[in-house]
Parts: structure tokens; sequence; C-alpha cells
């Protein structure tokens, strides 16, 4: 190791010549890994530009990992022989082999010099949006010609087998068709990294490895023995993932710390594909409101990421001619596109049935909610939230982030650390226990942190399972999630005495939300529409025609349940007969003013129902109808929401809970708080 270091430190001021005789001044390290190094380098020529110079480390330098080194050489001087470069592959100047000089005598070192690209790679960009999906006009520019280079290499019989986000360079030059307007800059696509490409007159022996090959965008076949089946179709399906990625910034097959390639595998070979319509909280405005074009698009991206090569397109041409009019379509101004129709403030609009699943609905006038709003918090800059609790009172808020937890009190947002040995980057939520307890949960882990710093991880901490949801009462604990090892819904139970009991659900791949019926079963809901109530050893599906995805679901003052999800649906769940054990409960489709994703519901002390969505949606059920509530709460995404009994004439918020619950009194005065995405706060009173 410090042979290593001292070659590379030596490196950083030599000068390298090549076969071509050119000479190149190595400057500073850019990139360093297990196998070598990457410096920018200067060429003595004047006027020449800067170039890269990858250096195979001496020490790795076996058999294998020099020919792949080899290979790389080989297919970019192929891909840069013709008569003007391609403008979206990285440009191969030469390979060479030369001497460094150090302490212990002289090094041979083997290395490549290819252009200089000055602009950061496509998976630093998707990672700078924090959470969400770049504008559909810039991921059909940028795609477009990362579909122009992999066919002109296919045309070439070259198969790229290692194509992410991080091998797609970004760059910028002067744009001439801006009529010569200052600062005006076209952005240009690059692909790189070819150590993994395979020729396909090349022999079994020499691609019988997949050496490096990424996890997530590797498709099955690139697993298999002798690479037999690895050929366009397995650059579509790399292709493909970004295109997703790319849309709403989440990863079409997460990769978790603890995943074998079998899990991985399984994980592609399953019926589940990535789809857009499940993030459709991150997802491009202009594809949130063009539903017909995100299932369009969900329909090539599920063929294109099919576990079978021979059930996607057949090549990229194939593909991007599908998939780009649907995303021209998408970056264009919509014609007569559906909308919501407009909220509580004008009760008697209606936007009528949306499709099919609508069938029956109706949207009833109702009196006008008088609601008057304010801002508690800003939003964050560069943080998109994931969930959060509120105290009991609501005066303050625990969040949870992309990059770490936060606390929101006295108006402010300020940094929590997190409990010793969890990566907050890892937690997908947060819940407050009736006891006062936060419940952190995520990927493989759960953690229950005191009110005095301590904390202690729970029985359903599983590196199997990703922890997308939790229920917490007077009974016990209902954590809800998805198995890695293959696509099953997933809950745990944990009861306040007695052992966790740990189950896979059928029929969704995910499960998200879960709510206490009259009598203690459990209903949980999930991606498919799925609706079930577990009752002790039990599961039964209860029945409503599953028409979208459900996110979220709370328990009702007479013993049922409420459930919403995609779309704007809303289900009320009847409570359980006590004389028909082992029968779920009818489920009720209910009126809905929103076509967006709602993904958060509660009940405040008046046993009045609220729902929070997409595009800052907050709706109020009013006899059986959903009606949107208008107040501005900004066009990012709600998360969280929380009715407190407003502490009107002195009294505390138990106090006026205690009031509304005898009869003939009046009903208390609300303050319905949510938390936005982006970190927005917001109080509303709808009495006014």
């Amino acid at each position: 190791m410090r042979a290593s270091s001292e070659l590379r430190d030596r490196l950083r001021f030599a000068v390298l010549t090549g076969a071509s005789g050119a000479r190149y001044q190595m400057r500073e390290l850019i990139g360093e890994g297990g196998q070598g190094w990457v410096f920018k380098a200067a060429q003595e020529d004047a006027g020449a530009p800067f170039v890269v110079v990858k250096v195979l480390r001496p020490d790795v330098a076996k058999s294998d990992i020099l020919s792949r080194f080899e290979r790389e050489a080989t297919v970019l001087r192929a891909l840069s022989s013709g008569p003007t470069p391609h403008p979206n592959i990285v440009r191969f100047f030469e390979h060479g082999r030369g001497s460094v000089r150090t302490d212990t005598g002289p090094v041979e070192i083997s290395y490549l010099v290819l252009e200089h690209v000055d602009g950061p790679p496509l998976r630093k960009v998707l990672a700078a949006h924090g959470g969400f999906g770049l504008p559909v006009a810039r991921v059909r520019r940028i795609l477009r010609q990362v579909a122009r280079a992999l066919t002109d290499m296919h045309a070439q019989g070259i198969i790229h087998r290692d194509l992410k986000p991080s091998n797609v360079l970004l760059a910028h030059r002067p744009d001439d068709r801006a009529g010569g307007a200052p600062g005006a800059s076209a952005e240009i696509a690059k692909v790189t990294d070819f150590g993994l490409v395979k020729l396909l007159d090349a022999s079994v022996q020499q691609t019988i490895t997949i050496a490096g090959a990424s996890a997530g965008y590797a498709p099955p076949e690139q697993y298999e023995a002798g690479n037999r089946r690895v050929g366009p179709a397995t650059d579509v399906f790399a292709f493909a993932a970004i295109l997703y990625e790319s849309l709403s910034g989440c990863e079409a097959f997460p990769v978790g710390p603890n995943d074998t390639a079998l899990r991985i595998v399984a994980r592609m070979l399953g019926d589940d594909r990535p789809a857009l319509a499940r993030v459709s909280a991150t997802i491009p405005r202009e594809l949130r409101d063009r539903p017909e074009i995100t299932a369009a698009l969900d329909r090539e991206i599920a063929r294109a990421t099919d576990g079978d090569p021979d059930r996607r397109h057949a090549s990229i041409d194939e593909l991007w001619g599908a998939v780009e009019p649907l995303l021209r379509s998408g970056s264009s101004p919509s014609i007569g596109k559906l909308s919501d129709p407009p909220p509580a403030s004008n009760p008697t609009s209606s936007d009528g049935p949306r499709d099919r699943s609508d069938a029956g609905r109706t949207h009833a006038s109702r009196e006008p909610l008088a609601p008057t709003a304010r801002t508690l918090g800003k939003p964050m800059t560069g943080e998109r939230l994931r969930g959060a609790a509120f105290a009991e009172d609501g005066a303050s808020i625990v969040a949870i982030g992309a990059y770490g937890m936060y606390r929101f009190a006295g108006g402010v947002w300020s940094a929590l650390r997190s409990p010793r040995g969890v990566d907050a980057k890892s937690l997908r939520g947060v819940l407050r226990c009736p006891s006062g307890e936060l419940l952190l949960y995520g990927d493989g882990c759960v953690m229950l942190a005191t009110k005095d710093g301590a904390s202690a991880r729970l029985d359903a901490s599983d590196s199997d399972v990703v922890w997308l949801g939790a229920m917490a009462d007077d009974l016990g604990m209902v954590l809800l999630g998805e198995r890695r090892s293959h696509t099953v819904g997933v809950v745990a139970i944990l009861p306040v005495a007695g052992k966790t009991i740990e189950r896979d659900v059928e029929g969704t791949t995910r499960l998200h939300a879960a709510a206490r019926l009259d009598g203690g079963q459990i209903l949980v809901c999930g991606t498919h529409g799925a609706l079930s109530v577990i009752d002790g050893d039990e599961v039964h599906d209860v029945e409503w025609g599953r028409t979208g995805h459900l996110y979220a679901a709370t328990s009702a003052p007479d013993g049922g349940a409420f459930a919403v999800g995609s779309g704007g649906h809303a289900l009320t769940i009847a409570p359980p007969h006590p004389s028909l054990r082992g029968v779920a409960p009818p489920a009720t489709l209910e009126a809905v003013q929103t076509t967006r994703d709602l993904c958060g519901v509660t009940v405040d002390a008046a046993g009045t129902a609220w729902a929070i969505g997409a595009q800052g949606r907050l709706l109020v059920r009013q006899a059986g109808t959903w009606i949107r509530v208008g107040v501005d709460a900004g066009s990012a995404g709600l998360i969280a929401v929380f009715a407190r009994a407003a502490a009107a004439g002195g009294r505390s918020p138990d106090a006026a809970r205690n009031i509304a619950d005898k009869p003939g009194t009046a009903r208390p005065p609300r303050e319905i708080v949510t938390v936005a995405e982006d970190g927005t706060v917001v109080e509303t009173r709808p009495d006014g």
C-alpha cells in the first residue's frame, strides 16, 4: 500500500511520453479507485486541450484486469478511428506504457489518454436534485445523445455492459443556435468507461466474467456464466433504468448494502417493474399533469427492463423510437389536460368521473369552507423530507430527510444528531408513539429513541426488509414494507406484550400503512390496491376493485378506517361486525376533489378526516365526499398532517378534545398543520 501511495504521488509530477511522441504533464489527481488513478494532464503543445490519463496500478495488473484495461483501449480506438470523433463518446488519444522512477527503482505502468470532459457525471446531477426527477425536456436532450452513442456502438458490434449515470458525463459548449447570445450553451452528453465492453465476435472465454458490472443496472443475463445472452438488449435494460431514474430521482432497482447478486437478480426477474406512476410525487410536474403519458412511459420502461432479454426492445433505436415522442409531448404544454376541480371556496364545481375507477362517484355541493392559513416554517435549501412526526401538542416536529434528521420548533428547522449506529440517510420515516418515544424505520433498521436521547434497535430490524410505514397505539406497533429477496409486501406486528410477528402478504410488492379496527384487527394497505385485514393468524382481503395504489390509512371514529392513495383514491372501510369474525368488512370508494396522489390521512378531535397529497393538496371529508381546501400551501407535495384542537378560551388541546366528545356540545376550533417535502410548514384553520 505504501508503494502504491508513493507511485501515485510521483505521478502527480511526472511527464509521460506517448507512442505518438506527445508529452503529457500530469496535473491534479481527479479520481482514485482500487484499480488505479485518473489524472488531469496538460499536453506540452501550445493550445492543446487538457486530457485525462487513466493509470492502472501495477500491483493489481493481473491478467484479467490488464486484459480488461487493454480491451477498453481497443474499443475506444475503434470508436475513434473514423474521420470525425463521435460527439457523444469520450474520445481516445492513445494507449501506452511508461516507466516512473521511485525510491525502490523504476516501475512500469499502463495508461490510457482520453478526452477531458469538463463537466459532472449524470449521477452527480441527479444527486443534486435531492430525489426529484429532472425536467422532461432535459432528460430527452441528454438521453437522445446517449441513444445516438449506443446505436453507433452497436452498429460496430460493441456492447457497453456498464451503462449507468456515473458513466454519462455532461459538458457544455457555446450554443451556435442561440444567435450569439452571451452565455448561451448546449449540454453535451458523452458516454465513457468501456472497461466492461463485449465484442460480439469475442469468444466465450474472453467474456466469462462480469467483473465490476454495476448492480442495479446490469440485467440478469450479465450474471450468467459465459454471458451468452449479452447483446444490444443488455444496454437497452440499462438505458431504460437510467431513463426511469432521470425522470423520477429514484433508482429503478435499488441495491441495499447487504444485497447479494442472487437477491438482485431475483428482484429483476420478478413481476414488479419500475413505474413512474408509483413515485408520482418526485416526477416532473409536466408528467404528473399528464397521467396518460406517464402510463405510456411506464409500459415502455416495463418492457425494456424485462428480466428476459428476448422480451425487451430489440435495439436502442426501437426503445428510443417509442419513448422519444412521449418525452417530446410531455415537455410541451398540454391542451385540454385533465386538472383538479376548484377548491372548496367554489364548492358547486365538479370534475365528474375521471376514469372507469370513478364510475358512480359524484362531487356533491358543499357549503364553502372559509379557511385561514399562516406559514410557520419556510422551505429548506437542498433537502427533501421523507417523513415527519409531531409532538403531542403539534408545537414541534421531528423530520427525516435525504441527508439527515431535523427538528422544527419556534418557526425554525435545526439539524438533529441521528441515533448511534444509524445512518440517517437510510431512514424512510419517523413516528411518535403514544409514550412519546420516536420510532425510526428504514432500510433494514427499526429504532426506538427516547426523550432522553437513548435508543435501541427493535426485533423488526431485518436487513432483508425495507420498512416504508408504521403505526403505533396503546396495543403496540405495526411496521410495513417490502422484502428485498423477493417481491412481496411484509408486515411486522410488535405487541406491547408478546413476541414480534413478521409475515409476508401476497398480492402486493410493498405495504405502506396500517390502521387498527374496532376489535383489534389490523388493516394494512399497499401497492396494486392491496387492502387486507390481519386477524390473529388469518389474513382476509378487502374487496374494492383495486384500481390504484394505497399509501396511507388511519382509524375512523366508528371503528372502521380510511385509506387513501394514487390518483385521488379515498376509501372508507366499515367497522368489522362482531358476529362475522373472519369476514373482511366492506370498503366504499368515495368521491374526491383531486386527481393528485394522496399520501397521508388523519382524523381530528371532532372526528373529521383530513387527507394530504401531491402539489400541496389538502382535503377534508364531508358527508362521504373529500373536499379540497383552498389554501395555498405551495406546489411541493405534503408528507405529514397533524390535526389539533385549538386552545380556544384558554382550554388545552386535551380539554377541547373532551368537550368534543360530549353529545350536544359545539365542535372545538381546529388547526391542521401540514409539512411539505421542501420543509414548508403551514397551519390552517378551516373554521376561519
